[in-house]
């Protein structure tokens, strides 16, 4: 079995079995996303416990790219602090765009996305759900920011 046969059935599992799908009751932090051109919709909500991603959900309404990144970055997202999340999400979204460009190990769960980056139309299915975790981070960063600021 090719790599790229293996990378197929790991984008069909998240799409037919995605992790970590629903809301959250009162979430830290939500984004919501729109793809006019696919026409996919998504909703993230994020937990934190003190500045770590303690719970990550995401609502698809979308293609099964879409669905599938949006499983397979909230498995990614959980545990890591909101630095080290939003680090992998600028290191993703730039591998992502580079279609010679060599896959860091950092991204080696999500290497079957990247083999999607050929695609140019498939391209923002995959980072729709990444775009509504860059919302969330500024909301963090506002947030903190906040609290950090004598009045």
């Amino acid at each position: 079995m090719s790599s790229e046969e293996i990378y197929k059935g790991v984008i069909l599992d998240h799409a037919r079995h995605p992790r970590n799908r629903g809301n959250l009751e009162d979430p830290d932090f939500e984004a919501k996303a729109y793809n006019p051109l696919c026409g996919d919709e998504l909703v993230l909500h994020l937990r934190l416990k003190q500045d770590l991603i303690e719970d990550c959900r995401t609502l698809v309404r979308g293609c099964s790219i879409c669905q599938a990144s949006a499983s397979m970055m909230s498995e990614e997202l959980k545990g890591k602090s909101m630095e080290n999340a939003a680090a992998l999400s600028g290191i993703f979204k730039k591998v992502l765009h580079q279609k010679d460009s060599e896959d860091s190990e950092t991204l080696e769960n999500l290497r079957p996305l990247m083999n999607l980056r050929s695609h140019k139309s498939r391209i923002k299915c995959v980072s729709l759900a990444w775009n509504a975790f860059d919302e969330c981070v500024e909301k963090f960063h506002e947030t903190t920011e906040k609290t950090t600021t004598p009045s």
